[in-house]
């Protein structure tokens, strides 16, 4: 039996076609999540996908897909078919008029960026992590670094999506719009997502720095980081007070001025890779030796490297997708000091979070249903716990969660949580509306799985 780890086992170049696998053991990146799907379909074309979804409902089988398998929560983790979008990749048209791009949705967020910095263009609410898949990246809400843009769910332009009936739908502010606010993030209860549209703008490049400071006065300042900068991401190893913050303002230029700061940054010497080695030696010791984590991590500060203002690439500024379980929620931006603090007092009492990290970012509110920034701009933050699925995370995970819910914040669906169905009804106020589409889009409930029925049957 094969293990596949987010997606199915490549094989030779293939014919063109669909390929199929059956004997295969499917899990999620960091081992939360695995499914024994009946058949594993490598999709290359929107008709693959179509077929797919199209002879699972004529077989009476389960139907879901599976991008970069970065979801903690096995969205994608059934059986049935698998749609595998691995090789769904590739850009399908641009509209300059309008100023968006459609990808196939297995194109990761890396590849995308890289396709528009060729076109001088760059994404409009790009997520955070370069592995993620776009069919991925917007049916679990993921968000980037810019504090005055809403999540990539809200920033889409439109979506190719085939219903779990087999139906193919274009979605968007203009087609079928009263399924718009419902697919923008449907946690693959829907469909299966097969293109993407997202935004662009053209003639803009991202002036950065990056400097350490004092976590609390990080908190504080918030408000008008989020009024004066157009890039904000906090690294904060919680065993200490320094964190390292980076921010960032765009400048609109001419194409021709434009197009020379990227020639000139590209000619640069490249970048010193990430210090993965420190970090992972830093993990081993605050892991064997928790009492020692609070130096461990200062000693991990001093040596952390801080730039001066200049020029980045948005491939230079995304996340790592090597980053081991993510706990995710949300919060109102006056609760981050609290948050802050609770986060502190946990991480003294409890060993297990010796080696953990903390992502802070900001995400404007938008009216996407099922969103943690639904009408409200939020403080997101993500406690990052390095290594697998293992006991002794899962426990962390837990302690971390129940933390988060008692400070009243959300999940970001494609983190480790437990939420429920009751649950997520008291506190979203368009849940009810979000299961009446998911009925009409998908009746039978062909794109069930344990995780979507934990947060759906209510």
């Amino acid at each position: 039996m094969t293990t596949t780890n987010g997606l199915a086992a490549r094989e030779s170049t293939g014919t063109g076609v669909a390929r199929e696998r059956t004997g295969l053991r499917w899990e999620n990146r960091v081992g939360s999540a695995s499914s024994f799907p009946s058949r594993i379909v490598r999709a290359r074309s929107v008709d693959d996908v179509v077929d797919a979804v199209r002879t699972a409902v004529a077989n009476g089988e389960q139907v879901h897909a599976a991008g970069a398998g970065l979801a903690a929560t096995g969205i994608a983790a059934a059986g049935g078919v698998l749609v595998d979008t691995g090789d769904l990749k590739g850009l399908v048209r641009v509209d300059d008029q309008q100023g968006t791009a459609t990808f196939l949705a297995g194109t990761t967020v890396g590849e995308a960026i890289a396709e528009l910095d060729r076109y001088g263009a760059m994404m409009i609410g790009a997520p955070g992590d370069h592995a993620a898949t776009l069919g991925g990246a917007v049916s679990t809400g993921s968000h980037g670094y810019h504090p005055r843009e809403a999540s990539f769910s809200a920033q889409i332009r439109g979506l190719l999506l085939v219903t779990g009936e087999g139906s193919v739908l274009r979605v968007s502010p203009r087609h079928n719009m009263q399924y718009w606010p419902a697919a923008q993030l449907g946690m693959g209860a829907l469909g299966v997502i097969a293109e993407v549209a997202v935004g662009f703008r053209r003639n803009a490049v991202l002036e950065t720095s990056k400097k350490r400071r004092d976590i609390d006065r990080l908190v504080q300042d918030i408000p008008e980081a989020r009024a004066k900068t157009d890039f904000y991401r906090v690294d904060w190893r919680p065993n200490t007070d320094q964190a390292m913050l980076t921010v960032g303002w765009l400048e609109d230029a001419t194409p021709a001025v434009a197009a020379a700061k990227r020639a000139r940054l590209e000619a640069a010497p490249a970048a010193e890779p990430k210090p993965r080695r420190r970090s992972r030696i830093r993990t081993r010791l605050a892991k064997f030796l928790p009492f020692l984590a609070p130096t461990i991590d200062r000693v991990s500060n001093f040596f952390d490297r801080t730039d001066n203002e200049g020029l980045r690439t948005p491939q230079q500024l995304l996340g790592d997708a090597d980053h081991g379980l993510q706990v995710e929620y949300q919060f109102p931006v006056a609760s981050a000091g609290r948050v802050v603090e609770a986060i502190k007092l946990l991480v003294h009492r409890n060993r297990l979070f010796a080696a953990a990290n903390v992502r802070i970012s900001l995400v404007a509110a938008d009216e996407v249903w099922l969103s943690p920034a639904y009408a409200r701009d939020v403080v997101a933050v993500c406690l990052q716990l390095p290594g697998g699925f293992d006991a002794a995370n899962e426990r962390a995970a837990r302690d971390a969660e129940n933390l988060f819910i008692t400070l009243g914040g959300l999940p970001n669906w494609g983190g480790w949580h437990t939420l429920n169905g009751p649950e997520a009804a008291h506190v979203m106020p368009r849940y009810g509306d979000f299961a009446h589409i998911r009925t009409d889009l998908d009746p039978h409930g062909r794109t069930d799985n344990p995780a979507i029925k934990r947060l759906l049957q209510h």
